[in-house]
């Protein structure tokens, strides 16, 4: 019998997405975004010179947002 190999799947949870997938994600514009880094409220990493912005850190950001109740 022949074995079978699968590649891996694809992650569905990246560790770490570009700047403007993070911004989409939490439906922010670019000077926003770059406060937020700057104050260190949403951590990143540089690999050359790309920017990427880690998933957990941005989750962990709006998981602390303040509850409001929404008004209809």
């Amino acid at each position: 019998m022949h074995e079978v190999h699968k590649e891996p799947a694809m992650q569905t949870n990246p560790i770490a997405m570009t700047v403007a997938e993070a911004k989409a994600k939490i439906g922010v514009g670019t000077t926003k975004f770059y406060e937020l880094l700057n104050e260190g409220k949403i951590d990143a990493v540089k690999i050359g010179r790309k920017t990427l912005i880690l998933t957990n850190s941005l989750e962990k950001y709006v998981a602390n947002l303040p509850r409001r109740p929404v008004k209809r």
